[in-house]
């Protein structure tokens, strides 16, 4: 599942850019739907514009949260400059005791190792190298331009300032020549991964999988080339079947009806 926060932004940095790995609130009927191996998108506010995504490592559970300050190093749940005592009086202000004790706290502990930012495709360069793979198989720019002119979302992680991956989507497409299967479609246009012994491919599968299921998709599909056989061998690890070929390559698709 996929769980959106809105948070202000000195502690949406203090996750993005600095220490804090947990992330804090009343365990009310909201958050008792969080589970690990979720996926929590934050969001800044006020503009909501700028967005990343994690994966939830483990559930804490406390009676309050001044328990919970003493179990965990303040500089991973807020920032290394802060105070229990600030923190604690900020806390109280937002929930007070009563509520606390009427639904306990949660720290949520967030996997921090892949960071996947959600954008508008507009905000990614296309000249970054990471392409160049892309350029040498495909006449790209008119595809590229379509997907900026509908501002289509993309996903993707960075290693220092640079494009490490990058994810882009259709959802709900219903004018595929590829794959003819009847009911509500999701196709994998791009998945790019240079740092592939990291992980984030089996990471970005499990999102696209959660996006699949909050959009009421029946499948998802994706093609790449005959002769991509590492692909291939991850994708079919991951649970995806050949449904056949169109012109010099392969498509493969994953049923979850």
């Amino acid at each position: 599942m996929i769980h959106v926060m809105k948070l202000k932004e000195q502690y949406f940095n203090y996750i993005k850019y600095g220490t804090k790995k947990y992330e804090i609130r009343l365990y009310d009927e909201k958050r008792k739907n969080i589970k690990k191996g979720d996926f929590i998108e934050f969001q800044k506010e006020p503009l909501l514009e700028e967005k990343f995504i994690v994966m939830v490592e483990d559930i804490l559970l406390y009676r309050n949260f001044d328990q919970l300050l003493s179990d965990i190093d303040i500089e991973f749940l807020s920032d290394s400059t802060s105070s229990k005592k600030k923190l604690l009086s900020d806390l109280e202000k937002f929930y007070p005791l009563e509520k606390q004790k009427k639904y306990g706290v949660v720290a949520i502990q967030l996997n921090k190792n892949i960071m996947i930012h959600h954008s508008d495709i507009n905000q990614i360069s296309f000249d970054d190298e990471m392409f160049d793979i892309l350029k040498s198989n495909y006449d790209i720019d008119s595809w590229i331009n379509k997907m900026k002119d509908s501002h289509i979302d993309v996903y993707y992680t960075e290693k220092d300032y640079n494009l490490s991956s990058i994810l882009i989507l259709k959802i709900n497409e219903t004018d595929s020549q590829q794959f003819l299967k009847t009911g509500k479609i999701l196709k994998i246009r791009t998945l790019l991964v240079k740092d592939k012994e990291k992980g984030i491919g089996g990471r970005y599968l499990s999102l696209v999988d959660e996006i699949a299921k909050s959009n009421q998709i029946d499948y998802i599909y994706l093609t790449t080339k005959q002769d991509n056989l590492e692909f291939i061998s991850f994708i079919k690890q991951n649970g995806y079947q050949k449904y056949g070929s169109y012109y010099n390559e392969f498509v493969y698709y994953k049923e979850l009806k």
